[in-house]
């Protein structure tokens, strides 16, 4: 302020900053392997769009995804459920579920797992929750109802959709995964062992 006007003054000052980044010791390891998979995905891109395409329309298997590849020329080491991860994902849900799998499907932004006791349906990212069903007598028939409806239907059991899919709860990914772990086993009633991993 000069007199009775105001005047505008620009500037600039570099505060201090207790930001520390520390890289991982193995991170040319992992840029390499980043473009590795980031040439992979554009070399088959053609292939994995139809796979996405298909997979936004309804739930398949995992196998039968891998099958879908070969015949298509894709390399058997391909890992077929990255063709919807995100980078906002986190691997420690995906793992912690897949290990406890018999078998895996992939829906839209989910993976759907089939367990020996149940279904769980999973966006592997902070802010999401785990949805767990009671095991039906037919993967075919859970679909059919599943693939219609939403997170939102499930919750609100509108027109008595949860009931349906048999819906048991849910498990919020909170800030501490040992807890998410702690109450995932207690709904699966775990001993310590876990089902065949999946393939």
């Amino acid at each position: 302020m000069k007199g009775n006007q105001w005047h505008l003054s620009q500037w600039e000052s570099a505060l201090p900053s207790r930001l520390q980044v520390t890289l991982p010791s193995n991170i040319s390891e992992q840029v390499a392997a980043a473009r590795r998979a980031y040439e992979r995905f554009g070399q088959y891109s053609r292939a994995l769009d139809k796979i996405r395409a298909r997979i936004e329309r309804e739930p398949v298997e995992k196998r039968e995804l891998d099958r879908i590849l070969g015949q298509l020329s894709v390399p058997g080491d391909f890992d077929v459920s990255m063709v919807t991860w995100r980078p906002d994902y986190d691997p420690f849900f995906y793992k912690q579920l897949a290990k406890r799998a018999r078998r895996l499907y992939l829906f839209r932004d989910e993976y759907v797992f089939d367990n020996v006791v149940a279904v769980i349906a999973e966006t592997p990212e902070l802010g999401h929750a785990t949805y767990l069903f009671s095991k039906p007598s037919s993967m075919k028939a859970f679909f059919a109802i599943y693939q219609r409806v939403t997170k939102e239907d499930i919750r609100r059991n509108r027109d008595n959709v949860a009931a349906r899919l048999g819906f048991v709860g849910r498990i919020v990914h909170g800030h501490n995964p040992r807890a998410w772990v702690k109450s995932l086993k207690a709904f699966l009633d775990e001993p310590g062992e876990h089902a065949e991993a999946v393939t």
